[in-house]
C-alpha cells in the first residue's frame, strides 16, 4: 500500500499547533538587570551592586587593569566566576534568587579586591 504525502495544509497546522503550543510553555521571563563592573589597579568599581529578587543579572566584567583578573561571586550554590585578560569584557550572568548580601571578589591570588551584592526581597 502506498504511504500518502501529508498535505500542506496539514503540515501548516501541525506548525501552528507546535508554535503555540511551545509559545505557551515558558511564561514571562524574569527582568533582566545589566550591572557593570570595572576592575583596574585600584580595585572594584563600584564595589556594592543591588537587584531584587528574582531579577536575572547581567555583569558585564570590564578589566581595565594590566594584569587579568576574575569576577567571583559566591552564591547559595556555588560560586560561580569570569576570567578576563588585561582590556578585555567578560560577562557573568545568574539569577538572584534568594535575599540576602552575596560577596564577589578576584581569586586570583594575592589579590584583594571585593565587593557585595545586595539582593533585595
Amino acid at each position: 500500500m502506498a504511504r500518502r504525502r501529508p498535505t500542506m495544509n496539514r503540515v501548516s497546522a501541525l506548525i501552528v499547533s507546535l508554535v503555540l503550543l511551545l509559545g505557551g510553555c515558558g511564561g514571562t521571563l524574569p527582568p533582566e538587570i545589566h550591572l557593570t563592573v570595572t576592575v583596574t589597579a585600584a580595585g572594584f568599581s563600584p564595589t556594592q551592586l543591588e537587584v531584587r529578587r528574582g531579577d536575572q543579572v547581567v555583569i558585564t566584567f570590564q578589566n581595565r587593569d594590566q594584569v587579568g583578573h576574575t569576577l567571583t561571586l559566591e552564591l547559595p550554590t556555588g560560586r560561580r566566576a569570569v576570567a578576563a585578560e588585561p582590556k578585555v569584557d567578560a560577562i557573568l550572568n545568574f539569577p538572584a534568587n534568594e535575599p540576602g548580601s552575596l560577596r564577589f571578589f578576584c581569586a586570583v591570588p594575592g589579590h584583594t579586591e571585593e565587593g557585595q551584592l545586595v539582593i533585595r526581597p
